[in-house]
């Protein structure tokens, strides 16, 4: 039999219906419980820690602007996961008060000896806040801390008008600039993939704030990269169609092994181009396009690749999906869930539509991923 006992869906966006729930899970033999809810449902906070707080099982996830289950996508509600084993969890939290390196490192290293089983453990899912902006110094300095031997997945939690609520749920209640991290039961294999191609570049990342692009080619970021689209594109900007037009072109940047690595533009601000991730200065940048066959055609080589290999009877499969996708494809988005499930050996297919993707690279790194998707089994 797979891992996870089973997968219960709550229509609906009732905080008394999601308790109905969690009382019917917690009476089903699980060990562990994993928590996906739809950020629109808009649960009261004080409301829901209560109901946190009272759960008898170790249960964590996240609030996300959408999930998926098999072939479904639901905009509302939520799923309650139930898996045999404990799965032990690890809170970082008020990250966004560590001001530099070496506090982190102090932070990381806290946890790690209050929670020695991580020091043993090598696979992990990770639910963080996905519009904290130091996430990749986090997990650039949780690598170091365990001795590049980890394996993640994960994605962010958030709403999809990117204003920053606590989204991060655990058995202590909810939380915002925090990361969890799960210890899995057994090896976990992930393959990402994301369809988007070059369609002008390189530019030079001439002035950068952390995850703002003030500069390119020591031009106005938001200048130069509005009109290399206009010159590529039948698109024109003006003031209230920014969305419209930067779902089809997100910036790329390469990593080490030559890699697109995309980077999502979700603001302009004074000429300036906010992103979720960070574009390091003197970087190269590519502006990139897509189509739909192109992204569900990199979904599905991803699927095929992480799902050819496992043993059909001791595994769990889930996704973290870039909410971005969604949005640009709308109704295709369909067919990409379709086509990862047909390559899927496992019983369930579970996921969330995230703000950002959290996966070990080729080089084995861990990266901060947008627009793209990360299918893992374990």
């Amino acid at each position: 039999m797979n891992k996870e006992l089973f997968t219960l869906y709550i229509e609906s966006v009732a905080l008394d219906d999601l308790n109905k729930g969690l009382q019917l899970a917690q009476g089903k033999g699980a060990k562990s419980l994993m928590l996906l809810i739809c950020s629109q449902n808009e649960y009261n906070e004080k409301a829901l820690t209560l109901l946190l707080t009272g759960c008898s099982l170790p249960v964590f996830g996240g609030m996300y602007p959408m999930i998926t289950h098999q072939t479904a996508l639901y905009k509302q509600g939520a799923l309650i996961i139930g898996f045999k084993e404990v799965y032990q969890t690890s809170l970082f939290s008020d990250l966004d008060q560590v001001s530099d390196e070496d506090e982190l490192e102090e932070q990381i290293n806290r946890v790690l000896e209050k929670n020695e089983n991580l020091n043993h453990q090598d696979d992990f899912l990770m639910f963080y806040d996905g519009l904290m902006t130091n996430i990749e110094d986090f997990i650039d300095c949780l690598f170091d801390c365990l001795d590049h031997t980890i394996s993640i997945a994960g994605g962010g939690a958030g709403y999809l008008d990117f204003v920053q609520r606590p989204s991060v749920i655990t058995n202590n209640g909810i939380y915002s600039n925090s990361v969890l991290l799960v210890s899995l039961p057994s090896k976990i294999t992930t393959s990402i993939a994301h369809g988007w191609q070059i369609l002008e570049g390189p530019f030079l990342a001439s002035e950068v704030h952390e995850q703002t692009v003030l500069s390119l080619n020591y031009q106005a970021a938001f200048d130069v990269y509005a009109q290399a689209i206009e010159i590529n594109s039948h698109y024109k900007f003006d003031s209230g169609n920014f969305h419209d037009i930067t779902k089809h072109f997100p910036l790329g940047i390469e990593d080490i092994n030559n890699n697109l690595i995309v980077r999502d533009p979700v603001l302009a601000i004074n000429g300036h181009l906010q992103c979720v991730g960070k574009i390091a200065i003197n970087s190269m940048v590519y502006l990139l396009h897509g189509s739909e066959d192109n992204l569900i055609n990199a979904a599905e080589e991803a699927a095929i690749e992480v799902f050819s290999n496992i043993n059909v009877s001791q595994q769990a499969s889930m996704m973290f999906d870039c909410v971005s996708r969604v949005l640009y494809m709308e109704d295709r988005y369909n067919q990409e869930l379709q086509v990862i499930s047909k390559h899927n050996k496992s019983s369930e297919l579970f996921g969330v539509l995230s703000i950002g993707e959290i996966a070990n690279g080729q080089s084995g790194a861990l990266s901060l991923l947008n627009r793209s998707i990360v299918i893992s089994t374990w």
